[in-house]
């Protein structure tokens, strides 16, 4: 095992569009066809940024730069880091849900490209409740009231409910879905990593795309925005 350097990521604002304008231009953005304003304020994303994993920067641990070396005919292999920051605070309406989305493409006959690894795979909450049964005439279940004369138990149990959720591994479009809990808001940073393999001296596109929910006192709106320049993972001899 080997630690590598964080790199200074360079954080965006993120205006997120409802859904059906999809690309970030750089220009002005326009609201949705059915009247609702662009998502401002509430995302940044910093990255991607991306090291071709060699054998030479794996040289620290000589297991991992064998397997590097080994796998360097047919393979090239690229730590990418990125990270997502949801704005702290109250804010209304709150998040309900994010989506990180990564689509990776190659052109050529080398072997596609696809994630090799992801971090984090899984965070979850603990949260704590309460389940009642409640049995009432020829033993009919009836949910949690209960009345005179029927019979009743509960019993507390703890749940784990996934906070982030890596989604796809092994495949060109993984993601990350992060929900809100119980327990916990979409709010603070959150850091991402992978680890990309893709066909030796082939040139692979990375492109990064946000999705966020919120409710504002009414159905679930959805919102998306893909960042404007996806990163070039190209060995440069």
């Amino acid at each position: 095992m080997i630690e590598l350097n964080d790199p200074q990521l360079v954080e965006r604002d993120l205006v997120l569009t409802p859904m059906g304008v999809l690309r970030d231009t750089g220009g002005p953005v326009p609201a949705g066809g059915d009247g609702t304003e662009p998502l401002a304020g509430r995302v940044r994303v910093g990255g991607p940024h991306a090291v071709r994993l060699t054998p030479e920067e794996l040289a620290a641990d000589p297991e991992l730069a064998r397997y590097a070396k080994d796998q360097a005919a047919l393979y090239d292999h690229y730590l990418v880091r990125l990270a997502i920051t949801f704005a702290t605070g109250p804010r209304a309406p709150r998040l309900e849900f994010a989506h990180v989305g990564i689509t990776l493409s190659s052109t050529g006959w080398a072997p596609q490209p696809v994630v090799h690894s992801m971090d984090p795979l899984r965070l979850s909450d603990e949260v704590r409740s309460q389940r009642s049964w409640r049995l009432g005439p020829q033993l009919a279940l009836l949910g949690a009231e209960a009345s005179l004369g029927e019979l009743g138990r509960t019993r507390d149990f703890t749940t784990h409910q996934p906070l982030v959720q890596a989604m796809d591994l092994g495949s060109a479009r993984p993601a990350w879905e992060f929900r809100r809990t119980e327990a916990t808001e979409l709010t603070g940073s959150y850091p991402l990593g992978l680890v990309v393999r893709c066909g030796a001296g082939t040139v692979t596109e990375l492109s990064c795309t946000v999705t966020a929910g919120v409710k504002p006192g009414g159905p679930l709106r959805r919102y998306r925005r893909e960042l404007p320049d996806p990163l070039r993972l190209e060995a440069v001899l």
